[in-house]
């Protein structure tokens, strides 16, 4: 009798870890902002490591995240994929026309544009339409605000929720080889997003 016990308290004990492995090995969506942070603290490390000692920095071997690739359509219908700026520093930020700190950030975002735009660096601004007024509220957003930079609509929200925005406005920082380096939520001033841009080697 005590022996069956045994056995029974041994099986329960297998069929448990098993459970527990099984459940440990269930996928979970990309945490952008995580990953961005991750990313910057062994970035930084490999600095601090590299200046102790006294060697030439190997930036192929840089922690960082690849930005999601994505395909969206101008106000003029235009299609326009995240991939075409490689080589490039890319500012992406989430906004939609009701959103104050939007309207407060984007007279900075569009002069940093006219300073930048010859130094390769590009602005999309993704506007959040499935949330938005309709197409005619962001056509007249865009001429009072003499916005020349990229705006893009992601009608059906894909975007937003593969960048995982909660908070308008959002903006991801992209490196010359298409990689993350940061992620500010909430409005920028111009003094922000030039020092974004130096980041963004």
């Amino acid at each position: 009798m005590v022996k069956n016990w045994v056995s029974i308290i041994i099986i329960m004990g297998l069929i448990t870890m098993v459970a527990m492995n099984v459940l440990g090995n269930e996928k979970k969506p990309i945490d952008w902002k995580e990953t961005v942070k991750t990313a910057e603290t062994a970035k930084t490390a490999k600095k601090t490591e590299t200046a102790s000692t006294n060697e030439k920095e190997d930036t192929t071997s840089q922690v960082e995240y690849v930005a999601p690739d994505f395909e969206l359509k101008t106000l003029e219908g235009e299609t326009v994929r995240l991939s075409d700026y490689i080589g490039k520093k890319v500012i992406i930020n989430f906004w939609a026309t009701w959103c104050p700190p939007c309207n407060e950030e984007v007279p900075h975002m569009q002069k940093v544009y006219e300073e930048y735009k010859n130094q390769g660096v590009e602005i999309l601004a993704v506007n959040v339409t499935n949330k938005d007024k309709g197409k005619e509220a962001i056509a007249q957003f865009v001429k009072e605000h003499g916005l020349t930079f990229e705006v893009l609509l992601d009608e059906e929200g894909f975007v937003g929720s593969t960048y995982q925005v909660l908070t308008l406005p959002t903006t991801y920082i992209i490196d010359t080889e298409g990689n993350m380096v940061d992620i500010i939520e909430g409005p920028m001033n111009e003094a922000v997003m030039k020092k974004l841009i130096n980041k963004a080697e």
